[in-house]
């Protein structure tokens, strides 16, 4: 069914509209008045002679671009691209930051895309495309490869007749480097590059995914209070899980081994849906894979490679988001759920990463896949109060092998209100740490949440002191408990 005109039942006229055949006589089309098709079904299907009665669903072609090395990317064909582009090829209204070494805002494939600041923001002035942690200035142009290269996959501009195209290709893209030229960088640089998207995002910028094509390094605090912090402002971090074919169940690699409640970690396949011989994988830390192997895409100076890494698995999930927002508002936790939903299973991924499957980002776009859109918006974020964490349970034991929990306690005041995401840092070698729910909604009064901690057979004897971080928005509090490993 769809919209306008006069129609008649079998019997008497119930609305206006009018049946006309289709192509068998007993099938017919009724036009209708916008809003009114679930309530001419439910009129129609009260007639016995009626077999039938159903929308008229509105359907388009998938996409095929007409971009001329389309046909070499064979990393969208993959995950049904073509299919999504179909319902939605993105929102220019949606940007993404890209933490890495930059991005050529010059490249023609890209430039159309490049987010431009319309004010002054961060200090920097208007037109700015981004921020540079190592010059301190507001000029994020690449000087490496890497970063104009993950920028291609997530956002390269579509049917323009040259190069390649974007898993979202329309899109505003951040250019947020804090990589060198030689492809290294610091911690200290990362929290930076991410603080200045997060300060962008509440002056007004719709910053809603940071990708992160890089790792390395061991656990910082200071960088997971600033993926928190960016989680409590909407946004998504999307990390690669790493290129040396090792288990980050086992052997974490930061920064996606934080598994804070707004980030996803990717691993790589090959064109034969396996398992990229270099990826890392984790049953627990690595959430789903994308295409990693033989990835084309730009390049600074309107050129083009080739590049294999989950480096470039990532990019494919963070323009895959950035897509699914196109078709709605989606919190930062939604969209989480939204993409680690959109996979293929495969069993060359059962057991390797937590969903067992390969991103497909046609089941992430309702009307590619038919799924259900996603639920009305969160109440906005608090502007008054704060509030505080605590725990009870302030010091646990466990076997090695076994598991334990901690019951923790948000409790507002001064008539905060609002969800506070909660993170858990510290945990030794081969100890899981799940916290449920998060983020907590807080409304009238105080709230508990459960961390839940799994010690693995190997894990080293000793106390273990547990940072728990609670983020919303601006504010952050952090307590600690001690998690006792004992002997057998």
């Amino acid at each position: 069914m769809g919209p306008q005109q006069k129609h008649r039942t079998p019997s008497t006229a119930i609305a206006t509209g009018l049946f006309w055949s289709v192509s068998e006589p007993e099938r017919r089309v009724l036009r209708v008045a916008k809003g009114q098709v679930p309530t001419k079904i439910s009129l129609l299907k009260k007639y016995a002679a009626i077999r039938y009665a159903e929308p008229d669903y509105l359907v388009s072609a998938d996409m095929t671009p007409n971009d001329p090395h389309y046909n070499k990317l064979w990393g969208m064909k993959a995950i049904s691209a073509d299919a999504a582009w179909g319902s939605t090829t993105g929102t220019s209204s949606v940007v993404v930051g890209v933490v890495d070494t930059g991005v050529d805002y010059t490249h023609p494939d890209l430039a159309a895309n490049i987010w431009s600041s319309a004010t002054p923001i961060n200090g920097c002035p208007a037109g700015t495309h981004g921020y540079n942690v190592l010059t301190g200035t507001c000029d994020p142009m690449d000087d490496n490869h890497h970063g104009t290269h993950v920028s291609g996959t997530i956002g390269a501009v579509g049917n323009n007749g040259i190069g390649v195209i974007g898993v979202s290709p329309t899109i505003r893209i951040m250019g947020l480097k804090f990589l060198s030229s030689g492809g290294s960088g610091s911690t200290s640089g990362a929290v930076t590059a991410i603080d200045w998207a997060v300060k962008a995002k509440q002056a007004g910028v719709n910053v809603r995914v940071l990708s992160n094509s890089w790792g390395g390094g061991g656990f910082s605090q200071a960088l997971l209070d600033e993926i928190n912090k960016a989680g409590a402002n909407d946004i998504l971090f999307v990390a690669a899980a790493g290129n040396y074919g090792a288990n980050n169940d086992t052997t974490p690699i930061y920064p996606c081994s934080y598994h804070t409640a707004n980030e996803i970690c990717v691993a790589a396949t090959d064109s034969h849906d396996s398992l990229a011989s270099f990826s890392n994988y984790g049953a627990v830390s690595v959430d789903l894979a994308a295409p990693g192997v033989g990835i084309l895409s730009t390049v600074p100076g309107g050129a083009y490679d080739t590049f294999s890494g989950t480096s470039m698995a990532t990019p494919h999930v963070s323009g895959a988001a950035a897509l699914a927002l196109s078709t709605g508002y989606q919190s930062v936790w939604t969209l989480k759920a939204t993409m680690l939903a959109a996979v293929d299973p495969l069993a060359s991924l059962a057991g390797r990463v937590a969903t067992g499957g390969r991103l497909d980002v046609c089941k992430a776009i309702p009307a590619c896949s038919g799924v259900a859109p996603p639920p009305t918006p969160p109440p906005p974020p608090p502007t008054v109060g704060d509030f505080s964490i605590s725990t009870v349970d302030a010091r646990q034991a466990v076997s090695p092998g076994g598991s334990t929990s901690y019951t923790v306690d948000v409790t507002p005041a001064g008539g905060f209100f609002g969800q506070v995401a909660l993170g858990i840092s510290g945990l030794p070698a081969g100890a899981v740490g799940t916290v449920t729910p998060t983020p907590l909604s807080i409304a009238s009064g105080p709230g508990s949440s459960t961390l839940n901690v799994a010690v693995d057979p190997a894990t080293l004897r000793g106390n273990y002191t547990l940072m728990i971080t609670g983020t919303c928005a601006s504010l952050m509090h952090t307590t600690s408990v001690v998690l006792q490993v004992k002997n057998n």
